[in-house]
């Protein structure tokens, strides 16, 4: 009869052991709480992890902790600065980008009196003094009256504009032959801005133009500030005409 209660011991003891194995382990009660950034700004929007700022900008960090407690900020693993949450637990504390481009990574940290620093709370920047411009042109050759023919024209990164339908105006845009032996054509029918805002394709007429392989095509752009070209950091373009030129490929 001493088999049932000793396996009804065993099992017990099981149960107790595997229901303290899934129990996770609290945070040590010698640790400060572990700061909170409530919004990063860079005076003019609200960032997000990872975004891209201009040179020169004042970013401001707003965030919460323990109350009286010290914020220790570390940029790239080294000390940068520090401030104090007040009485609520709030705290701000601002950086100044500089003209050096590169992602930099800030954790904040919390140290209450006579308790340890907290985990670290994460947050990074890349900084972007770069302003945009049109990097390169490409051009494939096309059939005699099959599709239309094109030409991409590509930025250095994405952009924003503001207005795209005076960009896509096609008073802005045009092609011209810079060395044309086997007789390309192209009239600039319609341009439009790809999806991912870095890729501009034009088109040409299907009927009447045509890209020849080896023949050397010019595009002309002219910038109308109006139309309020930036890149993601807000880096302006400025150049006022743009001329890319391509050699049509097979």
């Amino acid at each position: 009869m001493k088999k049932p209660i000793v396996f009804l011991s065993v099992l017990v003891l099981l149960v107790v052991l595997a229901g303290c194995g899934g129990q996770s382990s609290a945070p040590s009660p010698s640790q400060t709480q572990k700061p909170q950034l409530i919004t990063v700004n860079d005076g003019s929007k609200n960032l997000q992890n990872g975004d891209p700022v201009r040179g020169g900008v004042t970013v401001t960090f707003t965030g919460s902790g323990p109350a009286d407690a010290i914020i220790r900020v570390y940029l790239n693993g080294t000390l940068l600065g520090s401030t104090t949450t007040n009485s609520a637990g709030s705290f701000t504390w601002s950086w100044t980008s500089g003209t050096t481009e590169g992602t930099f990574a800030f954790a904040f940290t919390a140290k209450a009196e006579e308790l340890l620093e907290s985990d670290q709370e994460t947050f990074s920047l890349v900084v972007d003094t770069t302003p945009p411009y049109f990097l390169s042109c490409s051009a494939k050759a096309d059939a005699p009256l099959d599709a239309a023919p094109t030409i991409t024209v590509q930025f250095n990164e994405p952009v924003v504009i503001g207005d795209v339908n005076l960009f896509e105006h096609l008073a802005y845009w045009a092609v011209n032959c810079v060395a044309c032996p086997g007789g390309s054509h192209f009239t600039v029918t319609e341009a439009t801005l790809e999806e991912g805002s870095q890729t501009v394709t034009l088109t040409g007429k299907w009927d009447t133009d045509q890209l020849v392989t080896g023949d050397q095509v010019m595009v002309h752009f002219i910038y109308n500030s109006l139309m309020d070209i930036k890149d993601r950091a807000g880096n302006a373009f400025s150049t006022p005409l743009s001329i890319l030129t391509c050699t049509v490929t097979p």
